[in-house]
């Protein structure tokens, strides 16, 4: 107890040496913090938007396809037989699920003409699958067998195009040949997700397959679970044992196989905050040894005559150790007490894209205009902890010098 005592006596002598020291924690820790609330935001919005505007919690495709899917190319499509559907809706956990025709096209309003992402859709399937009639901001979702389209707003807008205008797909048939979709646009949307608004035209599933001379066949099934997320890898492992014991040249993949370079880019996010981490709290050992250096010489008399009164060098070592762990927890807590204000301003009020760049920047996340923050209390602990823990271990060297100093020659110090 006389030592803790001592060390807290000690640890309050240089006030403006003590709080600087554990500012440059609390720096660490805010900006760990802040970084952390951010990171998992980004992760949770851009899993929420993968999920409910593009990939469902499965997605049903051969698996030729599959290694080709960005080409979107019209080979190794899927038969929609109800035999499929049958076994699709026996699964655990099933909601809904819809057929998709994915095909690239070129989009022509008259005068120019840019490569998009054709979308061929049942609306009725699709709004129980996907949450994509929630984000219009004009008009209203296409008719089954009406040349009829829908598009994001900023793809209109860049090609001059609205609510009622005429435009043209061009398109690839299967056997190579060229074919033209000329739909009405009947709405326009605006997503959270940048491809929807900017790539993607959806017109009628029977006038897509008509116009590229397909039968009754679809890119992909995409399903949706009523279940947690989390669940959909396990599920679809299942399925796919489904499909294969039932004679379908198929395969069910999660969301997560679709959101893999977003999971590589989290990952390698999560590095970058530990190194900055890393840096700043290196700082802070490099202020730590300093403040324990200047104090131990300040304080030379003081240590020999505790030697000289039978103090041990462990105890001693201790003073300073707990001197130092002080500052760990005073700087621990003012960076907790800032980083719970800034996460909680993160999650309230968010922050704009754009602060991060120009308008529409998004760096290839799955995210427009606003990213919120998450609450990660165990991010918390973890920082609190490791910044005591690194304050306690900068202090071990510098006290076992003066700890080892000859109590004859510390007295008479100058």
């Amino acid at each position: 107890m006389f030592i803790i005592k001592l060390a807290l006596r000690n640890l309050f002598r240089h006030k403006k040496r003590t709080i600087i020291t554990a500012i440059v924690i609390s720096l660490a820790i805010f900006i760990y913090l802040l970084s952390d609330s951010l990171m998992l935001g980004i992760e949770e919005l851009s899993y929420a938007n993968i999920i409910n505007l593009e990939s469902g919690h499965l997605q049903v495709v051969n698996p030729d396809y599959w290694e080709e899917r960005q080409e979107a190319p019209l080979e190794n499509l899927i038969p929609l037989s109800e035999d499929l559907k049958k076994k699709i809706r026996e699964i655990e956990g099933f909601n809904a699920m819809a057929g998709q025709l994915r095909f690239s096209a070129s989009l022509n309003n008259g005068i120019d003409e840019i490569p998009i992402m054709g979308l061929g859709i049942n609306p009725e399937e699709t709004e129980r699958v996907l949450t994509i009639d929630e984000y219009f901001v004009e008009g209203s979702m296409l008719t089954p067998g009406k040349y009829e389209a829908v598009l994001g707003k900023s793809l209109a807008d860049l090609m001059d195009l609205k609510v009622g205008d005429y435009l043209t797909l061009i398109v690839r048939t299967k056997e190579n040949t060229f074919n033209t979709i000329d739909a009405v646009i009947t709405g326009l949307l605006k997503t959270p997700h940048p491809d929807i608004n900017d790539n993607t035209v959806f017109v009628p599933l029977d006038i897509a397959r008509q116009a590229l001379n397909l039968e009754e066949e679809v890119s992909q099934i995409v399903i949706r679970l009523n279940r947690d997320k989390e669940e959909a890898r396990e599920i679809a492992a299942e399925l796919s044992r489904d499909l294969t014991e039932g004679g379908f040249n198929l395969k069910a993949y999660p969301w997560q196989e679709s959101a893999e370079t977003l999971t590589a880019m989290m990952q390698m996010q999560d590095i970058e905050n530990f190194v900055i981490l890393g840096i700043i709290l290196v700082i802070a050992a490099v202020g730590i040894i300093n403040t324990t250096i200047l104090s131990a010489i300040e304080r030379m008399e003081e240590i020999g005559m505790m030697k000289a009164l039978g103090l041990k060098e462990g105890e001693i070592i201790r003073v300073f150790m707990i001197e130092a762990t002080g500052i760990g927890i005073i700087g621990g807590l003012i960076g907790c007490f800032f980083g719970g204000i800034g996460v909680t301003i993160l999650n309230q009020i968010g922050l704009s894209m754009n602060t991060f760049g120009g308008q529409d920047t998004t760096y290839g996340l799955p995210i427009l205009e606003r990213i919120y923050g998450g609450w990660n209390p165990g991010a918390f602990i973890f920082v609190f902890v490791f910044g005591v823990v690194v304050a306690l271990l900068s202090s071990i060297l510098p006290a076992r010098w003066a700890a080892r100093k000859d109590p004859v020659k510390a007295i008479y110090h100058r």
